[in-house]
């Protein structure tokens, strides 16, 4: 029985240290693993003042050589679809009231890694802050962009 727990243990721990994210680098088998495990998550942080209702992403792939089209992530309030795992060019478009206020950018070499994507739309003085940031193995942070007067969107 002692055995049985050593082992189970031991598989235990090396399955906590697989999923570091650290670890998720390239194309290896533990990639795919992080990739099954977390898949690719997107958060959306808004101030009070912004109406999610209004808000909607697509996600565009720009690779020639990838059979793919635009997909709304998120629309209504709420995430309807995942963000999709391709390799290549690609880019979140985000819309506010159907303007487009900002985009993030991303060039993957790998096809299933997991990213975490992150919006953050603030308005404030009737001005309009956006900020995007992708973490994982292909990482974008883009300035942030101050759109003013939010009357107009």
């Amino acid at each position: 029985m002692t055995l049985f727990k050593n082992i189970l243990s031991t598989v235990l721990i090396a399955g906590i240290f697989a999923l570091h994210p650290s670890l998720n680098k390239g194309n290896t088998p533990i990639t795919y693993l992080q990739h099954f495990v977390y898949g690719n998550s997107l958060s959306i942080s808004t101030n009070n003042i912004i109406d999610k209702n209004l808000l909607e992403i697509k996600w565009v792939c720009e690779t020639q050589n990838i059979t793919c089209k635009d997909v709304v992530i998120f629309k209504d309030g709420k995430q309807i679809n995942d963000i999709p795992s391709e390799k290549g060019s690609q880019k979140l478009i985000v819309f506010y009231n159907d303007k487009r206020i900002g985009e993030v950018p991303q060039t993957k070499a790998t096809k299933k890694q997991a990213h975490q994507y992150k919006i953050e739309l603030l308005s404030k003085n009737n001005s309009l802050f956006f900020s995007g940031e992708i973490i994982g193995p292909s990482p974008y942070k883009g300035p942030p962009t101050t759109i003013l007067s939010v009357a107009s969107l």
